[in-house]
């Protein structure tokens, strides 16, 4: 029994299986690490899952496919089992996972109305659906006839008999968040009169239809987990009442019920599915607990859901509320989460931010990354890049934002003596905004976690209250100099904008006195949006005026929705405004029209970008023999940006 985190690590038998431990790793968008290659997994993507195995989870769900091939999406399940030329590299991949104790999981799924469809598979006819409809977006669906369920329900046990054939322990059937067979299940959906369509027991014919395909090609050797929407979040839609009659209906066929919620194609319902920080940790456990507590259930019960630290996952399972936990960004940030956790050491496990760039980066960077894991993506790159011999050097790291306090750590671990100059009283920099925020609680983890891992490291020195000088830093002869001191606000050239009722965001939440009962946010960006929805949510008037069309932009797309809904619940929000005039009670805007209009205010906020601290940081070139300057003082990013100049700094630090 472990002494720390005890139903954790109590192992787990289903069939001929045992787990090692209650922690699984949930499906992620970790197969973008190739995208456009080949559909089979390659070194890449094998060695960024392998880390989750090496790290202790106890399965590990290694991709997928879709079942609809027309409806292919090339940017998700994007992977084809049944092609031979692949089954080298899968069961290569399984073998690896195997290798560290932990089991293998495939994920089969087929979108419905829920996929992306190429012009050329939409110009082949309408797709189908559980029943007719036209989305929002203009594609119209065909109601599946029964003769095409047929066949879809083969192909599901032909792909199954693949999974098996390459090693995979599990194979998970995703029916959850608006995928087809969440349709046939859900009344939100499924409007057909015939015997799939009406009551509980014949919304689930179609299901049961794919299951018992499955089971007459597999038996019972490869276990089965149905993954499923235990509610949808929307009026009229699945809930858990009908989850569990529903898991009535099928636990004979499969192993475990994997309880998710939402349904991601709907605006602000991926922040359910996937949870921003606008939701607590554990957000969707409530789920699988009401399925757990009926006594008719008898399979395991996995839950999901921005889960992070041990005692949350020990608490649910402690308190039989589920069985399993599964997490997916909790592992990308940091795949070693589990052994951590199981060695007792909580404090040292890397915080998810919630950034979302795990799951929506790729879209325009088309490569696959994490804010706080800098080397997530390229395990396989390190061999190249990281120097394997180097001198230990004498490093001095100006600024003590999220940039220099990374850079000091990875510094420190590869042995060099680093001293860190910091001109304010704390560390944190920028970061620090979040502790007044109470949606920002994973940024704070964060910067939490930087601050106190740099403030106990050995190796590390910190100079509070310091502003490092240029000539005194040359004088105390150090090897490398570093600098990260980070950027300053910009001061848009507006008439008012030195106003006494003017302030920069930042500076706001450490000065609540300057903050009056109306106010006024210029800039709709990712940090003025989350201003002004701070100030909204605590009782004050907010009107943001953003000059471009749409908000925060520079948001990742899940994020971004769940936003801009805050917004439009706690403010009001005017975009296509070009603020002309600040005054001592009010901010005048034209629109898009070129109309002018005035908004009475006490306080304006200023959230228009920062300004690179370029040539403040180029004072410090010629200190030592080795200079670098990385983050915000380069060009202003973002955590990942400078986690990862951060990480490349430290590397080559004292390199041949």
């Amino acid at each position: 029994m472990n002494a720390y985190y005890p139903h954790i690590f109590e192992p787990l038998t289903i069939g001929n299986v045992t787990f090692k431990n209650r922690i699984f790793t949930a499906p992620s968008m970790g197969h973008m690490i190739q995208n456009n290659a080949p559909t089979y997994p390659e070194m890449p993507m094998i060695a960024n899952y392998l880390e989750k195995a090496k790290g202790g989870a106890a399965q590990v769900e290694c991709g997928g496919q879709q079942v609809n091939d027309p409806g292919r999406n090339p940017i998700h399940s994007n992977f084809d089992i049944e092609d031979p030329t692949g089954w080298r590299n899968f069961i290569h991949f399984t073998n690896a996972i195997h290798f560290y104790d932990a089991k293998a999981s495939y994920e089969l799924i087929h979108f419905g109305s829920e996929g992306e469809y190429t012009k050329e598979a939409l110009a082949k006819g309408k797709p189908f659906a559980c029943s007719t409809f036209t989305r929002k977006d203009g594609v119209e669906f065909q109601e599946i006839p029964e003769e095409e369920m047929d066949k879809l329900a083969d192909r599901y046990a032909s792909l199954a008999e693949c999974v098996k054939f390459c090693g995979f322990d599990t194979l998970l059937i995703h029916g959850g968040h608006g995928t087809l067979l969440q349709e046939f299940v859900s009344p939100r959906s499924n409007h057909r009169t015939d015997k799939y369509g009406g009551s509980m027991e014949n919304r689930a014919r179609f299901p049961l239809m794919v299951l018992d395909r499955i089971r007459e090609r597999v038996g019972r050797d490869l276990l089965i987990e149905y993954r499923i929407s235990g509610s949808e979040c929307v009026p009229g839609g699945f809930e858990v009442d009908e989850c569990i009659e529903f898991f009535k209906i099928i636990q004979d066929r499969i192993d475990i019920a994997h309880i998710s919620a939402g349904v991601v194609r709907e605006p602000r319902l991926r922040a359910i599915t996937h949870p921003t920080g606008f939701l607590p940790e554990a957000a969707n456990a409530y789920l699988a607990k009401a399925v757990k507590a009926c006594p008719d259930i008898k399979i395991p019960v996995l839950t999901l859901g921005a889960f992070q630290q041990p005692e949350a996952i020990e608490r649910v399972l402690a308190n039989g509320e589920a069985d399993i936990v599964a997490m997916a960004r909790g592992t990308i940030a940091d795949p070693y989460t589990v052994e951590k956790s199981r060695e007792g050491r909580p404090q040292d496990i890397v915080p998810c931010i919630k950034c979302f760039h795990c799951l929506d980066d790729f879209k325009n960077t088309h490569y696959y990354s994490c804010a706080v894991n800098p080397i997530a993506g390229r395990e396989t790159q390190l061999d190249m890049l990281v120097p394997k011999e180097y001198e230990k050097q004498n490093v001095a790291i100006i600024g003590g934002g999220p940039g220099g306090m990374k850079t000091a750590l990875l510094a420190a671990e590869r042995g060099h003596k680093v001293t860190l100059f910091e001109k304010k009283g704390t560390l944190g920099g920028q970061l620090n905004d979040a502790d007044f925020m109470s949606f920002k609680y994973d940024l704070k983890n964060y910067k939490n976690y930087l601050i106190r891992h740099v403030e106990t490291n050995p190796n590390i020195t910190v100079k509070l209250n310091t502003e490092a000088k240029p000539e005194e830093i040359q004088a105390i002869g150090f090897d490398s100099v570093v600098c990260a001191i980070g950027a300053k606000p910009l001061i848009p050239p507006i008439p008012g904008v030195d106003g006494s009722n003017v302030i920069w965001a930042g500076d706001s939440f450490f000065k609540p006195e300057e903050v009056g009962r109306s106010i006024v946010v210029i800039g709709g960006g990712q940090v003025g949006c989350e201003t002004g929805v701070h100030y909204g949510t605590n009782g004050k008037q907010v009107t943001i005026l953003e000059m471009q069309p749409s908000l925060a932009p520079d948001a990742m797309r899940t994020y971004r929705e769940e936003l801009e809904g805050q917004v439009h619940d706690h403010c009001t929000a005017i975009t296509n405004a070009r603020v002309t005039k600040i005054e001592a009670d009010g901010v005048t805007y034209t629109d898009a029209a070129g109309e002018s209009h005035k908004v009475p205010c006490d306080t304006v906020i200023l959230a228009v970008g920062m300004k690179a601290l370029t040539a403040e940081a180029e004072t410090f070139r010629g200190c030592a023999e080795n200079f670098r300057k990385l983050g915000d003082c380069v060009k202003v990013g973002n955590v990942k940006t400078v986690t990862r100049a951060a990480f490349d700094a430290a590397m080559t630090l004292g390199a041949y």
